[in-house]
């Protein structure tokens, strides 16, 4: 389906967040260990997927770094193509819509014991978040009184008795989570899409998304990492004229579910749904999105191959320059320093001082016959 002009978002997952599926299960210590900045390293022998399923997007980019050993295959809705591990990413387009993108990777000579082991760090989404207008985002804190609560409890990470939470840094300074089953949390928005940022980490289970009475999925928030500010859930194309009820809910009773804040976009209602793409922006990670370096798209690469294209240009038109400056200064008599030729002008070669005709003689008397000896 294509998506009119409208307001666009990059949306950064990074390998803890519970939307991605992973096969073998990033919980198997045998095949996965999760690394500091949010990354996930795989060092089994099996082949392995990392997948995100019904996402609503145009263009995704699956970020990784894989030593040549191992054979990429990535595509969208279960039609893959290979990939190549030199690049450390690979992008991926299509109309906008929902659509499932997945990375599968195998290797005939690896295993715990090779020290060069793939490293997945993430996926970056482009999104539409509003079909009309310019986006406009509005934050919630875990303790808006908007939200309200069923069993969760709200804290500091100086007053916690939880430990992954003491060692914590919240939006707000606060997080609000629970252990018992069934707890819910639950606020109404009107907006086009939403997100969710919280906890992950070994002490964390499942939990269930439900909006206007749908179920979404249930997603499982344990890591073997404890993660800060990781995106929960994401979802857009929303109605955003409609008012909208969601609840997040425990799947598993004595294991956590912690909320940090939450995220909504509605539109401004100004524009219309001919607005550029290009001025009606939204960006998506609030506010920190944990410490992993996102790192950039094509279009900076682009840029800078551009300017040192220039530059050479510009230089090699210099260095023609100054061989003819040169190549003139020696025609000139090369005098004094090419430099000081160089920014104050040649020296002018002095003329032969003509020969006077002392003697007054008529011109046929200079002048000499071709055969005289």
């Amino acid at each position: 389906m294509t998506a009119p002009a409208s307001a666009n978002a990059e949306v950064w997952i990074s390998a803890a967040s519970p939307l991605l599926v992973y096969s073998p299960s990033r919980n198997d210590v045998n095949s996965w260990n999760q690394i500091d900045g949010h990354g996930s390293q795989y060092h089994g022998s099996d082949k392995f997927t990392v997948g995100l399923d019904s996402f609503y997007f145009t263009n995704i980019r699956f970020f990784y770094t894989s030593p040549p050993s191992y054979q990429l295959q990535i595509g969208l809705d279960g039609k893959l193509q290979a990939g190549s591990p030199s690049t450390e990413s690979t992008d991926l387009t299509s109309t906008f819509g929902a659509h499932s993108a997945r990375l599968e990777c195998s290797c005939t000579d690896c295993g715990p014991e090779k020290s060069n082991n793939f490293v997945f760090s993430g996926i970056m989404a482009l999104t539409q978040v509003v079909n009309k207008g310019t986006a406009l985002n509005a934050t919630l804190d875990d303790t808006s009184s908007e939200i309200t609560y069923s069993g969760f409890q709200s804290t500091s990470a100086s007053k916690s008795t939880i430990q992954a939470i003491q060692k914590g840094s919240f939006y707000g300074k606060t997080i609000s989570y629970t252990s018992t089953s069934g707890a819910a949390a639950s606020f109404s928005f009107q907006g086009s899409a939403i997100y969710i940022f919280g906890m992950t980490g070994p002490e964390f289970g499942a939990f269930n998304i439900n909006i206007d009475s749908i179920d979404f999925g249930i997603y499982n928030a344990s890591t073997t990492l404890t993660t800060y500010d990781t995106l929960l859930f994401f979802t857009t194309y929303l109605d955003s004229d409609q008012k909208h009820q969601m609840s997040i809910t425990n799947q598993n009773d004595g294991l956590l579910l912690a909320l940090d804040y939450i995220v909504y976009t509605k539109s401004d209602i100004q524009g219309t749904a001919t607005s550029a793409p290009s001025v009606s922006t939204a960006t998506a990670v609030f506010p920190s999105q944990g410490s992993v370096e996102i790192p950039s798209r094509n279009s900076g690469d682009n840029a800078g191959a551009v300017i040192g294209g220039i530059l050479g240009t510009l230089a090699g038109l210099f260095a023609i320059w100054l061989w003819w400056k040169y190549y003139q200064w020696k025609k000139a008599g090369g005098m004094g320093s090419f430099l000081a030729a160089l920014c104050g002008g040649f020296k002018k070669k002095k003329e032969a001082k003509k020969e006077e005709n002392k003697f007054h003689l008529w011109p046929m008397v200079w002048a000499r016959p071709k055969y005289a000896t």
